[in-house]
């Protein structure tokens, strides 16, 4: 089975959630410390051996290609101040990965956003990653890489949560299971009642497609609110085909919602080598 060698992030959502910061900055530059949680995906990504990355943007995103690109300029300028550190480190961000853009001109939805992707594919399996989850400890997207190498079959990333949790997310619906890790799928419930969950494993934010993928997706119809779904098309090749669902390693958090950033941002700095001593201190005096 032929590697993965692309990967899309879907990162064109107004983040509605964080107004009013996302007024004029998007949410996928939201800093975990003091890196904007989508270089945490792109890091994620490389891990995976992957180095063609396709962004889904909205055109009013233009903070995210500044910082993806190569900046000579300030690179001079750190320079020439004696930041020869700072400078590598804004060298490494323009040169890490082969970043290009694709624009979501209307919010139209998530399918209608990975849509935007065929050309980049080309035929090709492809994994797609949410913008607004970031995976601690090995890279989701290398798992799924494997697992889909293995199976020929798009592969959704699932992990287990508390049943009372699952009401918001996609559970997924289990045929077989091949090893500890991997399921056969033959559809996913978008956000069901607790007593209608057919599993207590939710989807959360990591894919890889299958070649034909976009067969099942021009197959899809538009929902009600006028947006073309993801899961729509993922539901019509599991129903058609059959996919896989991978048990992926790592705690993930959505950084898209308040919690979960708050969260995200907390647990980072205490894995932070030059934070992490003060900060727990300071951490301490506030708990009490």
């Amino acid at each position: 089975m032929k590697k993965v060698t692309k990967a899309i992030v879907l990162a064109a959502g107004r983040g509605t959630r964080f107004l009013p910061y996302t007024k004029a900055c998007p949410k996928e530059m939201l800093p975990i410390v003091d890196t904007p949680s989508l270089q945490l995906i792109v890091e994620e990504i490389l891990e995976a051996g992957i180095k063609d990355i396709l962004m889904i943007i909205s055109p009013d995103k233009k903070e995210i290609e500044k910082h993806f690109s190569v900046d000579n300029d300030f690179e001079s300028f750190l320079k020439e101040h004696g930041k020869t550190d700072e400078a590598e480190l804004i060298r490494k961000i323009g040169s890490m990965a082969n970043v290009s853009y694709a624009y979501q001109l209307v919010a139209n939805g998530s399918g209608s956003a990975v849509m935007l992707a065929k050309d980049f594919l080309n035929g090709e399996a492809g994994a797609v990653l949410n913008g607004d989850d970031i995976v601690y400890g090995k890279s989701a997207t290398a798992q799924l890489a494997e697992c889909y190498e293995k199976t020929g079959k798009t592969v959704i990333g699932v992990q287990q949560v508390e049943k009372s949790q699952i009401v918001k997310y996609g559970s997924i619906n289990i045929v077989e299971k091949l090893d500890p890790r991997t399921f056969v799928i033959n559809s996913i419930v978008e956000k069901p009642p607790v007593e209608k969950a057919p599993s207590f494993y939710a989807a959360l934010g990591r894919y890889v497609i299958s070649p034909d993928f976009f067969d099942f997706l021009a197959k899809t119809k538009v929902a009600k609110n006028g947006e073309l779904q993801f899961t729509d098309a993922l539901n019509i090749q599991a129903a058609e085909q059959n996919i896989c669902a991978y048990d992926f390693e790592g705690k993930r958090y959505d950084v898209g919602d308040k919690l979960g950033y708050l969260k995200a941002t907390v647990e980072y700095a205490l894995r932070d080598q030059n934070l992490k001593e003060g900060f727990y201190d300071y951490l301490k005096t506030i708990v009490k």
